[in-house]
């Protein structure tokens, strides 16, 4: 590999060189682009703390309200196949990536830009964030498709994929302490200046972008794009992005309802014209259903600001611990995840993260108290114990997605997929505003907070129902494979 990165010589000897080898394998210089535009959205965390002091203090929202915005903030994630196809469909003055990666990073510039100077009121707040989001799904949707240009191996395909999911959370972990810290020195509009400089370095990171190796069909070919496809594609998404900007507009009743079930039903059609493996559906559907279970929503931070007095700085502690311990477990866990069913990481994941979320509710009930350790101590054991799950859950998702994209629509099979990934995450944030309006959080009263919390906790449980559904599939796959392994050698 004539990119391959070699390690210079240290005084420490080849076991530092080896170690870093095994724990990340090789990495070579094509796979920058990819990786810088992972740790720009993993730094982009940056605002985290921020935004929750500046959505309380400045915006006066309450929970339910987050999480309505949210809603609306997540919907670009779920229109990636239409900056999935104009990727590689219709380029921009013949460039196929380094165009959308300039316009994704330009999106984000601006939403961040009017953070800092005009944004005092909701609306203004919504149309901001969603110009940020919109940025970082175009970035995202292009790191994707080079993601499996850069591979030359099936092997490496897993390979990029977990180095990606690393770079995003190394992005997070150098920011974490930082932006608490950040958010008590300079506010929330210093932070979100400062988060400016993200996309300028996905802008440097594209001028590393080279002509990727894998033939591409042209739709007139009859490829997976041909027939019309892209432009079925491109049509159905911006339709229905046009219909939520129409009723959130018009303020339309039941309005994110009706764009959610529209959303699903046009991306259902959608995965049918275009095609994927059986394997795929399968598992973004029960993946789809772990994802869109509600959470709690940011009554909980509020609380705990409010009653803990948890500042800024140490809610940056806390993103950083996470961030951290998020790596490790991607670092410890790469290998086994990869290599084992999908079903098997969300069964023992998800069960885990379940135990590991008690210490939450122990912490608004007061059970610190009943230990004898300070709130502070007690939520900081509780990241160090629940984090190193964060990050686990969607590596194997990806890894099948790699696989069966077809060459030259690289970029539309994952932004599909992860359309309907993200259409999951509104999901959940439209049902955590069910159970924050049903509960009545707010910053005035947070007395039903802990009800509220036991709920989500069990509601979470229920998708492991669906998991044997996905394992019948799994092991039928893998008979599948074997029978034609075996018909192979038989030719031979």
């Amino acid at each position: 590999m004539p990119e391959q990165l070699a390690a210079a010589p240290s005084p420490a000897g080849p076991v530092p060189v080896a170690l870093a080898r095994r724990l990340l394998g090789g990495v070579r210089l094509a796979y920058l682009p990819v990786l810088v535009t992972y740790f720009a959205y993993g730094a982009s965390a940056i605002t985290g703390v921020a935004l929750v002091f500046f959505e309380k203090d400045a915006l006066r929202l309450t929970p339910a309200e987050v999480a309505g915005i949210l809603f609306w903030v997540g919907l670009p994630w779920s229109m990636k196949m239409v900056a999935g196809v104009a990727s590689d469909v219709y380029p921009i003055f013949g460039s196929r990536r380094v165009a959308y990666l300039l316009v994704g990073a330009l999106c984000s510039l601006a939403g961040y830009a009017a953070l800092v100077s005009v944004v005092e009121t909701k609306g203004p707040f919504l149309l901001a964030m969603l110009l940020v989001a919109v940025g970082f799904m175009v970035q995202d949707v292009v790191a994707d498709a080079l993601s499996v240009e850069v591979a030359e191996t099936e092997e490496e395909l897993g390979q990029v994929q977990a180095l990606g999911r690393m770079a995003l959370l190394v992005g997070s972990i150098s920011v974490g302490y930082l932006g608490g810290w950040l958010a008590g020195r300079i506010g929330a509009r210093g932070v979100f200046a400062v988060a400016m400089v993200l996309p300028l370095l996905v802008a440097v990171g594209s001028a590393f972008v080279r002509p990727g190796a894998r033939p591409r069909p042209a739709p007139a070919d009859g490829g997976p794009l041909g027939g019309g496809r892209a432009r079925l594609v491109m049509g159905v998404g911006l339709s229905y992005a046009a219909l939520g900007v129409l009723l959130e507009t018009f303020q339309a009743p039941f309005a994110q309802e009706i764009v959610l079930v529209v959303s699903g039903v046009l991306i259902g059609l959608l995965l049918s014209r275009v095609g994927v493996s059986r394997a795929v559906i399968v598992a973004a559907f029960v993946i789809f259903l772990f994802r869109a279970v509600p959470g709690v929503g940011q009554g909980y931070s509020f609380w705990a600001i409010d009653r803990l007095g948890f500042d800024q700085q140490f809610l940056g502690i806390l993103a950083q611990v996470s961030s951290v311990l998020s790596l490790a477990g991607l670092l410890v866990f790469r290998k086994t995840i990869v290599k084992r069913p999908v079903s098997f990481t969300l069964f023992w994941v998800v069960l885990a993260g379940s135990v590991l979320y008690l210490p939450s509710i122990g912490l608004f009930y007061g059970a610190n108290e009943w230990l004898g350790i300070s709130p502070r101590t007690f939520a900081l054991i509780d990241t160090t114990i629940s984090a190193p799950l964060g990050q686990l859950t969607m590596v194997p998702m990806l890894v099948l997605i790699a696989k069966t994209a077809p060459p030259g629509a690289e970029a539309t099979m994952f932004a599909i997929m992860a359309s309907l990934m993200n259409l999951a995450l509104s999901a959940s944030e439209l049902f955590t505003r069910y159970v924050n309006t049903a509960f009545a959080v707010t910053q005035q009263d947070y007395s039903d907070l802990g009800r509220l919390m036991i709920t989500v906790g069990a509601i979470g449980l229920l998708p492991l129902l669906a998991l044997p559904l996905l394992r019948r599939h799994e092991r039928g796959e893998i008979n599948r494979e074997e029978f034609e392994a075996k018909r192979r050698d038989l030719q031979r």
